[in-house]
Protein backbone atom coordinates (compact mmCIF):
# COMPACT_ATOMS: atom_id res chain seq x y z
CA UNK A 1 0.00 0.00 0.00
CA UNK A 2 2.69 2.18 0.98
CA UNK A 3 4.86 1.70 -1.98
CA UNK A 4 1.79 2.19 -4.29
CA UNK A 5 1.38 5.99 -2.78
CA UNK A 6 5.11 6.24 -3.27
CA UNK A 7 4.77 4.97 -6.77
CA UNK A 8 2.07 7.29 -7.35
CA UNK A 9 3.68 10.14 -5.86
CA UNK A 10 6.81 10.02 -8.12
CA UNK A 11 4.34 9.98 -11.04
CA UNK A 12 2.78 12.99 -9.98
CA UNK A 13 5.33 15.22 -9.09
CA UNK A 14 7.72 13.70 -12.92
CA UNK A 15 4.53 14.51 -14.61
CA UNK A 16 3.97 17.93 -12.98
CA UNK A 17 7.54 18.77 -13.67
CA UNK A 18 8.05 17.43 -17.00
CA UNK A 19 4.63 19.46 -18.11
CA UNK A 20 6.04 22.60 -16.49
CA UNK A 21 9.89 22.60 -18.58
CA UNK A 22 11.72 21.32 -15.59
CA UNK A 23 14.65 19.28 -17.16
CA UNK A 24 17.04 19.37 -14.44
CA UNK A 25 15.35 17.18 -11.79
CA UNK A 26 16.09 13.63 -9.53
CA UNK A 27 13.19 11.71 -7.89
CA UNK A 28 14.46 9.23 -4.81
CA UNK A 29 13.07 6.94 -2.87
CA UNK A 30 14.42 7.00 1.06
CA UNK A 31 14.07 4.37 3.40
CA UNK A 32 11.57 4.91 5.85
CA UNK A 33 13.69 5.58 8.60
CA UNK A 34 15.40 8.29 6.44
CA UNK A 35 14.46 11.08 9.08
CA UNK A 36 15.52 9.23 11.57
CA UNK A 37 19.43 9.60 10.08
CA UNK A 38 21.53 12.13 10.54
CA UNK A 39 22.19 15.03 8.14
CA UNK A 40 25.92 13.37 7.23
CA UNK A 41 23.82 9.61 6.81
CA UNK A 42 21.55 11.56 4.69
CA UNK A 43 23.70 13.43 2.46
CA UNK A 44 25.52 9.86 1.83
CA UNK A 45 22.13 8.51 0.63
CA UNK A 46 21.49 10.93 -1.79
CA UNK A 47 25.26 11.87 -2.53
CA UNK A 48 25.22 15.17 -2.38
CA UNK A 49 28.80 16.77 -1.88
CA UNK A 50 27.96 18.48 1.45
CA UNK A 51 24.65 18.72 4.07
CA UNK A 52 24.40 22.38 2.46
CA UNK A 53 22.31 20.54 -0.40
CA UNK A 54 20.02 19.16 2.44
CA UNK A 55 16.85 21.83 2.11
CA UNK A 56 13.44 21.67 3.47
CA UNK A 57 10.21 23.57 1.85
CA UNK A 58 7.96 25.40 4.70
CA UNK A 59 4.19 27.10 4.50
CA UNK A 60 4.33 30.62 6.96
CA UNK A 61 1.56 32.62 7.68
CA UNK A 62 1.33 36.29 8.00
CA UNK A 63 -0.59 36.84 11.31
CA UNK A 64 -1.25 39.64 10.86
CA UNK A 65 -2.31 39.58 7.42
CA UNK A 66 -4.35 42.96 6.52
CA UNK A 67 -5.85 42.51 2.98
CA UNK A 68 -6.23 46.41 2.67
CA UNK A 69 -2.80 45.81 1.17
CA UNK A 70 -4.42 44.00 -1.68
CA UNK A 71 -0.90 43.10 -3.53
CA UNK A 72 -0.50 39.49 -2.55
CA UNK A 73 2.98 39.51 -4.22
CA UNK A 74 4.39 41.88 -1.76
CA UNK A 75 1.96 41.43 0.79
CA UNK A 76 1.40 36.98 0.63
CA UNK A 77 -0.80 35.91 3.67
CA UNK A 78 1.35 32.84 2.86
CA UNK A 79 4.52 31.87 1.55
CA UNK A 80 6.43 28.87 1.11
CA UNK A 81 10.17 29.19 2.11
CA UNK A 82 12.90 26.82 1.30
CA UNK A 83 15.84 27.00 3.55
CA UNK A 84 19.06 24.77 4.36
CA UNK A 85 19.05 22.35 7.23
CA UNK A 86 21.84 23.45 8.75
CA UNK A 87 20.58 27.01 9.17
CA UNK A 88 18.12 28.65 11.47
CA UNK A 89 15.33 30.20 10.04
CA UNK A 90 14.65 34.34 11.63
CA UNK A 91 11.29 35.58 11.07
CA UNK A 92 11.48 39.39 12.15
CA UNK A 93 14.21 38.99 8.76
CA UNK A 94 11.28 37.80 6.93
CA UNK A 95 8.95 40.06 8.19
CA UNK A 96 11.51 43.14 7.26
CA UNK A 97 11.52 42.01 4.04
CA UNK A 98 8.38 42.35 3.09
CA UNK A 99 7.87 45.43 4.57
CA UNK A 100 11.02 46.98 2.46
CA UNK A 101 9.10 45.68 -0.86
CA UNK A 102 5.78 46.61 0.18
CA UNK A 103 7.00 49.97 1.05
CA UNK A 104 9.06 50.66 -1.87
CA UNK A 105 6.51 49.68 -4.28
CA UNK A 106 3.37 51.74 -3.07
CA UNK A 107 5.45 54.51 -1.04
CA UNK A 108 2.08 55.83 -0.84
CA UNK A 109 0.76 53.00 1.18
CA UNK A 110 3.57 52.16 3.57
CA UNK A 111 3.21 49.13 5.83
CA UNK A 112 4.14 49.44 9.32
CA UNK A 113 5.61 46.34 11.54
CA UNK A 114 2.57 45.39 13.22
CA UNK A 115 0.64 43.94 10.16
CA UNK A 116 4.05 41.42 9.70
CA UNK A 117 4.21 38.76 11.82
CA UNK A 118 5.37 35.41 9.80
CA UNK A 119 4.95 32.16 11.35
CA UNK A 120 5.21 28.70 10.58
CA UNK A 121 1.43 27.38 9.89
CA UNK A 122 0.36 24.47 11.73
CA UNK A 123 0.93 20.92 10.47
CA UNK A 124 -2.70 20.42 9.67
CA UNK A 125 -2.67 24.12 7.68
CA UNK A 126 0.31 23.43 5.78
CA UNK A 127 -1.28 20.30 5.05
CA UNK A 128 -3.96 21.89 3.52
CA UNK A 129 -2.02 24.82 1.68
CA UNK A 130 0.29 22.37 -0.13
CA UNK A 131 -1.48 19.35 -0.07
CA UNK A 132 1.24 17.52 1.51
CA UNK A 133 1.92 15.93 4.90
CA UNK A 134 4.83 17.17 7.33
CA UNK A 135 8.41 16.27 6.41
CA UNK A 136 7.18 15.39 2.32
CA UNK A 137 6.34 19.55 1.43
CA UNK A 138 7.64 21.01 -1.92
CA UNK A 139 6.88 23.92 -3.56
CA UNK A 140 5.69 22.15 -6.46
CA UNK A 141 1.93 21.34 -7.66
CA UNK A 142 0.82 22.61 -3.92
CA UNK A 143 -2.96 22.96 -3.36
CA UNK A 144 -2.59 27.08 -3.30
CA UNK A 145 -0.81 28.89 -5.08
CA UNK A 146 1.25 31.03 -2.98
CA UNK A 147 4.87 32.81 -3.61
CA UNK A 148 8.43 31.07 -2.92
CA UNK A 149 10.62 32.55 -0.59
CA UNK A 150 14.37 30.92 -0.82
CA UNK A 151 17.15 31.44 1.27
CA UNK A 152 20.07 33.42 -0.66
CA UNK A 153 22.63 31.04 0.42
CA UNK A 154 20.82 28.13 -1.57
CA UNK A 155 21.60 30.20 -4.77
CA UNK A 156 25.54 29.12 -4.70
CA UNK A 157 24.66 25.98 -5.26
CA UNK A 158 23.67 24.32 -8.18
CA UNK A 159 20.98 21.77 -7.07
CA UNK A 160 19.55 20.59 -3.91
CA UNK A 161 17.41 17.81 -2.15
CA UNK A 162 14.22 18.47 -0.64
CA UNK A 163 10.95 16.74 0.28
CA UNK A 164 9.27 15.52 -3.00
CA UNK A 165 5.45 14.77 -2.26
CA UNK A 166 5.68 12.28 0.10
CA UNK A 167 7.38 11.25 3.54
CA UNK A 168 9.62 8.61 2.09
CA UNK A 169 10.36 10.72 -1.83
CA UNK A 170 13.03 13.09 -2.16
CA UNK A 171 13.53 15.60 -4.85
CA UNK A 172 16.72 17.38 -6.75
CA UNK A 173 16.06 20.45 -7.90
CA UNK A 174 18.08 22.58 -9.93
CA UNK A 175 18.33 25.91 -8.45
CA UNK A 176 18.44 27.91 -11.71
CA UNK A 177 15.17 26.32 -12.82
CA UNK A 178 13.30 26.19 -9.62
CA UNK A 179 13.86 30.17 -9.65
CA UNK A 180 13.37 30.70 -13.37
CA UNK A 181 10.00 28.25 -14.09
CA UNK A 182 8.30 28.31 -10.70
CA UNK A 183 4.84 29.26 -11.53
CA UNK A 184 4.52 32.35 -8.89
CA UNK A 185 6.85 34.74 -7.61
CA UNK A 186 10.07 33.73 -6.30
CA UNK A 187 12.18 36.06 -3.81
CA UNK A 188 15.90 35.12 -2.43
CA UNK A 189 16.96 37.10 0.98
CA UNK A 190 19.14 36.48 3.70
CA UNK A 191 16.26 35.11 5.95
CA UNK A 192 18.32 32.92 8.73
CA UNK A 193 20.06 33.92 12.27
CA UNK A 194 23.68 34.79 11.92
CA UNK A 195 25.72 31.98 12.96
CA UNK A 196 27.50 32.86 16.71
Amino acid sequence: MIQNEIAECMKKMTSYLDLNGYKKFKLFQAQPNYFDLNYEERKDLLQAPSVDYLCKSIIMENTKYDDSYPDNEVNPKYICVVVQYITKLQGEKINKYFKQLQNQKYPDKQISRNKLHFRLTSDEMSQKLSGYQFNAITPFNMVQNMPLLISDRILNLEYIWFGGGHTDVKLRMDVKEMCNLYPNKVYYSDIIMSQQ
